[in-house]
């Protein structure tokens, strides 16, 4: 799948015809600025920290940075430093004055180098990390870094019982300064695990009371998505702190299908993926459709044979399962998902004709697909379909 990431791939607003028979997702850059906003308006402590790690969740990150930058945003948490670098690149004179986070931290004496050399934040979460950061920097004045710690995920960060010896670690080198300490919420888009998310703030305070006795004045980081939209109810205890909102920066809402779902009723999505109509046919009672005769017709039916399919990332998964939107109608797929196309049934869509849009995320109509819709039919998470639809080539609208 190509990728089409800046501005000048498509120009604004335009709607080109598909690539090659390939799908497009169209990425609406107003709705990601009013998410921001919505969530800055949440955020009572202090302005969030946009996740645009994994290209923005497959929305391209240097459209949405940009667009971000334009809003006031101010901090980005990107994934490996490399993308970090790239970012500060591509933001160009408008990045100045913008923190930039790569989550994934330092994990090699190369991170280190690329992140001092690119005025990047680096995420330290252990010892041995910290000294590779102290080693590739030669400022004059102590170098900001954040420190990870280990609450719940058993992921990245330094734990519980190590924090006394990690302390000690970085009061050695006093090139660097701690100025973040961030951690990660597991559960907190589930209101069942309550309990659970309360046990990780406890653990957070408890490693916050400790480096504060030596860095005072660092800023804590902790709430995703949903730790943001539930901050009174799940963050109560905690004292200031930089969200992090990713999914619903992209108008996702963690609380889907739960009964917290109304606290992400103020975002909007951001992407839409439609594909070509390649050619709508009769197909008579005994017929099969696609590879290994999966479908076999039942009554006489009218199909379209839609642009799209697993080498595109509409899964193989999707195959007898999956739906997409046509003039406003839901779809079914029929049969297996192939390389580069799929059938759907378009008997209720009499309109129905070559060159139409099939959308396999978005849509209007009763037929539109959500994301929830799609990554239930998947079997994954609106995280994932994100991820891989956003892979196509993109066109973007401000």
């Amino acid at each position: 799948m190509a990728a089409f990431t800046s501005f000048s791939d498509f120009s604004e607003g335009s709607t080109p015809d598909f690539p090659a028979g390939l799908p497009v997702a169209r990425i609406g850059l107003d709705a990601i600025r009013d998410n921001w906003l919505h969530l800055s308006s949440l955020a009572k402590d202090m302005p969030p920290m946009a996740v645009v790690k994994a290209d923005a969740y497959g929305h391209g990150v240097e459209p949405v940075a940009r667009t971000l930058v334009k809003a006031g945003c101010r901090t980005f948490a990107v994934g490996c430093v490399d993308d970090g670098v790239l970012l500060r690149k591509r933001l160009g004179e408008s990045g100045k004055g913008v923190t930039i986070l790569p989550l994934l931290g330092i994990l090699s004496a190369r991170d280190a180098a690329a992140a001092v050399a690119n005025d990047l934040l680096p995420a330290v979460s252990s010892a041995e990390q910290a000294a590779l950061v102290s080693r590739a920097w030669t400022g004059e004045t102590p170098l900001p870094v954040a420190v990870k710690v280990e609450t719940g995920m058993s992921r990245l960060g330094f734990r519980a019982h190590e924090t006394q010896s990690f302390i000690e670690a970085l009061r050695s080198l006093a090139n660097l300064r701690p100025a973040l300490l961030l951690s990660h919420l597991a559960a907190a888009d589930d209101p069942a695990k309550d309990a659970t998310v309360a046990g990780q703030v406890e653990r957070f305070l408890a490693a916050y009371k400790a480096l504060r006795e030596f860095w005072p004045g660092m800023a804590l980081s902790l709430a995703n998505s949903a730790g943001l939209l539930a901050r009174d109810t799940l963050l109560g205890s905690l004292p200031p702190h930089i969200a992090r909102p990713g999914y619903a920066l992209y108008g996702g809402n963690p609380f889907a299908g739960t009964t917290r779902e109304a606290l992400g009723r103020g975002l909007t999505p951001a992407m839409t993926v439609g594909a070509p109509v390649m050619g709508v046919h009769d197909l008579a009672t005994g017929q099969t459709v696609s590879y290994g005769c999966t479908f076999q017709a039942k009554r006489n039916m009218r199909i379209a044979v839609v642009g799209a399919g697993y080498a595109d990332g509409f899964s193989r998964g999707l195959s007898g399962r999956g739906a997409v939107c046509i003039r406003g109608e839901r779809c079914p797929v029929l049969g297996r998902i192939c390389m580069q196309m799929h059938v759907v049934d378009v008997s209720g869509v009499p309109e129905a004709s070559s060159g139409d849009t099939a959308y396999l995320l978005g849509g209007e109509g009763p037929g539109a697909v959500s994301m929830d819709d799609l990554a239930r039919d998947w079997g994954t998470i609106p995280y994932e379909v994100f991820c891989i639809l956003g892979k196509n080539p993109r066109v973007y609208s401000a």
